[in-house]
C-alpha cells in the first residue's frame, strides 16, 4: 500500500469517525430537548419558589426568581 493510499484510507476513517460523532450528538440533543419542561410548568414552579422565598423573607433569592419569571414571560410574549 502506498503512502497516498494510506492517507486516503486515514481520511475515510476520520470522516466516518466524525460522522458517527455527529449522529450521536444529534441523537443526544434530541433526547435532551424532549426531556425539557415546558414554559408553563416552569412558570408554575417558579411562582411556588417565589412564594417560598417571600414567606421565608429571603428577598435576595426572591428577586432572582422574580427576574427569571419576568425573562421567561417576556420570551413567551
Amino acid at each position: 500500500m502506498t503512502e497516498k493510499n494510506m492517507d486516503k484510507l486515514a481520511d475515510v476513517i476520520v470522516k466516518r469517525f466524525f460522522d458517527r460523532i455527529d449522529e450521536d450528538t444529534k441523537a443526544m440533543n434530541a433526547e435532551y430537548v424532549d426531556s425539557l419542561v415546558d414554559d408553563e410548568t416552569q412558570l408554575k414552579e417558579l411562582y411556588l419558589l417565589l412564594q417560598h422565598y417571600e414567606r421565608s423573607e429571603d428577598y435576595v433569592q426572591a428577586a432572582g426568581v422574580f427576574a427569571t419569571i419576568k425573562k421567561l414571560e417576556d420570551i413567551n410574549k
